[in-house]
């Protein structure tokens, strides 16, 4: 993809600003709205979700930082080993597979097979198994320091919720891996 315009302009499209250009195509469900509504949840079962919905939205920061951006830049900056290639294929097979499984539970919730508290609970021991791939990421994630703490600059502008901060860390983003001569 690299060898020809059209190609670089896509690397650099859906490697550094897949979440300010492409993801404005597809309707948008804001995570600052999710758990404010208590229709169909009793009293009892408020906090559950509560703590569940803030667990969701940390791992959704976690993945498309660590899982998606760290990961698109390590592979663009062809840093990735045969042994990290097993981890990204590891980890995006349970990422696909969350999203099928994520579906069906949700099917068996509304035809009222699984009580909602269980299909939630499932999904999120589902989501947070990613985490168990962390001692073997630890080692890609360590040995590249500059682009963790790129990365973790750009969770910090997410948490901002300033769609123009968010474009200014993708912009200094491309810049840095691109053109700044670092050792990655």
């Amino acid at each position: 993809m690299m060898s020809c315009y059209l190609g670089r302009c896509t690397v650099i499209l859906f490697c550094f600003f897949p979440y300010v250009f492409v993801r404005t195509w597809f309707p948008i469900t804001r995570f600052k709205d999710a758990g404010t509504s208590m229709a169909g949840r009793s009293r009892v079962n408020e906090r559950f979700y509560q703590i569940g919905t803030a667990m969701v939205k940390f791992f959704y920061l976690w993945a498309k930082y660590f899982l998606g951006f760290f990961i698109n830049w390590y592979v663009y900056l062809e840093k990735v080993t045969p042994t990290d290639m097993k981890l990204i294929r590891g980890l995006f097979l349970l990422n696909v597979g969350t999203v099928s499984i994520s579906i069906f539970l949700h099917t068996l919730r509304f035809k009222k097979i699984l009580p909602a508290k269980i299909t939630f609970s499932i999904y999120l021991a589902q989501i947070y198994a990613t985490f168990s791939a962390i001692p073997s990421a630890y080692i890609m994630f360590s040995a590249h320091p500059r682009l963790g703490a790129l990365t973790f600059a750009g969770l910090v502008s997410n948490m901002t919720r300033n769609r123009f901060i968010h474009f200014i860390w993708c912009l200094f983003s491309l810049y840095m891996i691109s053109s700044v001569d670092l050792e990655w």
